[in-house]
């Protein structure tokens, strides 16, 4: 067999996976930075990955899944991907990282500065020509 991917290696195409909620919100918050990614695998050709998930009512497992195998099973030397999850009971906010924490409340103050500035506007007295 040849040569296989350092953890390291995998760890770094799994960054490349954006978390579809974080997404969703517009913050593009990789799965590694949210804390999701609890443990890597690799032994003779085949790479474990184990995620947490944020919510026992995730959906996007099969989305982790499908990128997991598209990313790390390009790498050289894998063979086989597979990943697993937790129950969803176990994540919490402080695993994020703390630039991904910063980014999340820089979105979430210019969202709520957005929504200010169009309260305002909607309550000032039109203006007359």
């Amino acid at each position: 067999m040849g040569t296989e991917p350092s953890p390291l290696a995998v760890r770094e195409r799994l960054d490349g996976i954006v978390d579809p909620c974080s997404e969703a919100r517009g913050t593009d918050i990789s799965i590694v930075e949210m804390g999701l990614l609890k443990r890597i695998e690799v032994e003779d050709g085949s790479v474990h990955v184990e995620l947490r998930i944020t919510s026992p009512s995730c959906m996007m497992v099969g989305y982790f899944i499908e990128q997991a195998n598209e990313r790390v099973g390009s790498l050289p030397g894998v063979e086989e991907v597979t990943l697993s999850t937790d129950a969803g009971l176990s994540w919490r906010d402080d695993m994020m990282a703390e630039d991904a924490k910063e980014r999340r409340r820089e979105h979430q103050r210019a969202l709520a500065d957005r929504y200010a500035e169009e309260r305002a506007a909607a309550a000032a007295p039109p203006v007359e020509d």
